[in-house]
């Protein structure tokens, strides 16, 4: 049976991806009472996580909108554990990597142990802490600390990734949008992940499936400034077809 604290996680899950959930359907998902559902949405409510409504509660936090890493982390994770399984699959024994400070990005620390060999650059404070014990050379960048993100950026930081030239720069986004392109919330977040593509000789982009057909409030790139996309699911198949158009390859 699933613990309380895995069931309400679940929840918060659900709203990140579809924005409302219903206590009906909680119940029939989780196997519980609608009842033991209402509870669930009252803590969370009282957590300030969501708003309840009429028979069901509404996201407070918005897609695009710039979570803290230990909220980002706790989202959608077996996905993201799925997503660096496959992105580490692109990987070869030798490779230079930088990498970002994206949830999904740092959950590579796994798979790629199973590598040998390896440069990994980051400005990630996160990812330094996990790969602490990876068998790779790691180095981490210095520059302003941006504690929302756990992360390096800033001019210093910006400068101090331009000194490399590596094989592959992987980075998460908050959203894909046809025209708009890659997009992330921050502009500081923003500046670094093109830093980390323009002296990367392929770029792969992690991203789960929720982050389709969404807007965020900067453009990393446009869409054909990508190698790969490695996602969950399937996305839709107007997303497949513009992404072969574009010779870009999808992993999912």
């Amino acid at each position: 049976m699933m613990l309380p604290a895995e069931r309400k996680q679940k929840i918060l899950d659900v709203l990140i991806a579809d924005g409302k959930v219903g206590v009906a359907d909680l119940a029939g998902r989780f196997g519980v009472t609608r009842e033991t559902v209402r509870r669930d949405l009252e803590k969370l409510e009282a957590e300030g996580r969501l708003e309840r409504t009429h028979g069901g509660a509404v996201a407070i936090i918005e897609r695009g909108q710039d979570l803290p890493y230990l909220t980002r982390e706790a989202v959608n994770r077996p996905a993201k554990q799925r997503i660096a399984h496959k992105a580490a699959e692109l990987i070869a024994d030798g490779d230079t990597l930088m990498l970002d400070s994206s949830s999904t990005v740092c959950e590579m620390i796994g798979p790629l142990g199973a590598k040998a060999d390896l440069q990994l650059i980051s400005n990630s404070l996160r990812l330094a802490a996990a790969g602490a014990d990876s068998p790779h050379a790691l180095i981490t960048v210095s520059g302003e600390l941006r504690k929302k993100s756990l992360a390096f950026v800033g001019g210093l930081a910006e400068e101090s990734l331009a000194r490399f030239n590596v094989d592959w720069a992987l980075i998460g986004c908050k959203a894909l949008h046809a025209e708009a392109g890659v997009l992330e919330s921050n502009l500081d977040e923003a500046q670094i992940k093109r830093v980390m593509m323009a002296h990367a000789r392929r770029t792969a982009l992690l991203v789960d499936h929720t982050k389709f057909d969404r807007n965020a409030l900067v453009q990393i790139s446009a869409l054909d400034a990508i190698d790969v996309v490695v996602t969950d699911e399937a996305p839709d198949p107007a997303w497949i077809e513009r992404l072969a158009a574009l010779g870009e390859r999808l992993i999912y």
